[in-house]
């Protein structure tokens, strides 16, 4: 007890408990696929702090020791990583066991990696084919408006290149220029 300002008495009070029973999140708690990136993460409410334990079944009656951080991680898990997990949190004042939590690692076969790549291969052929398409007639618009109902299409391409735009203007330039002169 300690006296402060104005004659109040201030307590500390801390109190200790073990932990509670642990909880269990997966990140991402969608379908498991070979290779993917995945996390087990423990938790408990406790005081002092838990340290915490993971545990495989593997088919015996005790449980084989994993791993012992609070979060398990798969930077590329495999079909073999498949089975249930659980953890455990402890501290001083006790010890608690989550349920076992079941992790199915989906194989990715040949067979899956084929179709994905083709997949995709088929979806990307098919946005060229269409980007070439909008383009051929964006261009056979642009080419059809400026085309007067009496004039053909050759005519109009013609003008679309300004460098053969007027052969006579190129056949008077290349003319002698003394010959001008007498044509003036």
């Amino acid at each position: 007890m300690s006296p402060s300002a104005g004659g109040l008495v201030v307590f500390l009070l801390s109190v200790q408990d073990g932990p509670q029973r642990p909880s269990v999140s997966v990140s991402p708690s969608a379908e498991m696929l070979e290779g993917d990136s995945v996390t087990l993460t423990c938790s408990a409410d406790a005081n002092p702090a838990a340290s915490y334990t993971w545990y495989k079944e593997d088919g015996t009656s005790d449980p084989r020791l994993f791993s012992e951080e609070p979060q398990l991680v798969f930077s590329s898990i495999q079909s073999s990583d498949s089975g249930n997990y659980s953890c455990t949190a402890e501290n001083q004042l006790g010890r608690k066991t989550s349920d076992f939590i079941s992790i199915d690692v989906k194989s990715v076969g040949r067979t899956t990696r084929i179709i994905h790549i083709t997949r995709w291969t088929l979806v990307s052929v098919m946005l060229i084919l269409l980007l070439v398409f909008c383009l051929w007639t964006r261009n056979k618009k642009a080419v059809s408006s400026t085309t007067e109902p009496h004039e053909s299409r050759e005519a109009v391409e013609m003008d679309l290149h300004p460098e053969y735009e007027d052969l006579s203007d190129m056949a008077a330039q290349r003319e002698d220029p003394e010959e001008q002169e007498d044509q003036v």
